[in-house]
């Protein structure tokens, strides 16, 4: 569900924040949830005065939420609309905004110290799309992709997260430069293959298995490799130079994949 509220600046930043914790694979977040281990409510003022709450719950089961905590919350941060805009993007550290008056802290007065780290998750998650804007080419309805098994299934999870949370202008520019339906056919540790379909052409989005359109091109490699190649520890060219990295199809598409990875490589980490 969209946390996303008309009005205030930041509320594609609080969306960005969601998409990003729900991103994260399962060990990625007990992690995190391990060293914030707060709730935050945040009441933003925006420019014409309106006050909104957002919660964010990172002690049990790591989500966003908008409104007021449920229970008390840990820490209860006020600040306006901008000043919270400024704290995600990294334009303004939250001990200088604390102690410039921009920032009001009720609470745990230690969380606040936790704040920036909280907020890098706003800075590398995608940029979800304004709730009034429906997207040129409509995300497939949303469901897992994960696999037991597969390192991968969580690397497809994340760029799946951040495909549905990408604005129109984002799709629209990955679709211009991609034109392609990527399949991925990946090999476990254990010799099992499974396939993900990358859309990239007319319907973007990510799938297990095949789907209705021909891929234009089918890539085959071992789940570990595309954790590396995702994370950008391999270079694609390398990587098929190395033998590790098997193509059928449009050769010419395979030199576009590091930059797509690049365009929704899972960073949204805390």
């Amino acid at each position: 569900m969209s946390v996303n509220v008309p009005g205030f600046k930041s509320g594609p930043v609080f969306e960005q924040i969601r998409a990003g914790i729900e991103g994260l694979p399962e060990a990625e977040k007990k992690k995190t949830l391990k060293q914030v281990n707060g709730v935050f409510e945040l009441v933003v003022k925006n420019a014409e005065g309106k006050e909104q709450s957002w919660t964010l719950e990172l002690k049990n089961q790591g989500k966003v939420t908008a409104g007021k905590a449920e229970g008390k919350p840990d820490i209860v941060i006020n600040v306006s609309d901008d000043t919270f805009q400024d704290l995600a993007s990294g334009k303004l550290n939250g001990q200088k905004a604390f102690m410039s008056g921009k920032l009001k802290v009720k609470g745990n007065m230690m969380l606040a110290t936790r704040l920036d780290t909280v907020l890098k998750a706003a800075k590398n998650a995608p940029k979800p799309a304004a709730a009034a804007a429906a997207p040129a080419t409509a995300a497939p309805p949303a469901a897992g992709v994960e696999v037991p098994g597969f390192q991968s299934s969580a690397i497809f999870s994340q760029i799946k997260a951040g495909i549905d949370a990408a604005p129109q202008q984002q799709r629209e520019a990955v679709a211009k430069k991609a034109k392609a339906v990527f399949q991925f056919d990946v090999k476990n540790s254990e010799g099992k293959v499974q396939t993900w379909t990358l859309n990239l052409k007319d319907n973007l989005g990510v799938a297990t298995g095949t789907t209705g359109a021909k891929p234009d091109i089918t890539i085959s490699i071992a789940d570990k490799d595309f954790v590396d190649l995702s994370q950008g520890k391999l270079n694609g060219q390398k990587a098929f130079m190395q033998g590790k990295l098997k193509i059928k199809g449009n050769m010419m598409l395979a030199t576009k994949l590091d930059a797509v990875m690049k365009d929704f490589r899972p960073q949204a980490k805390l």
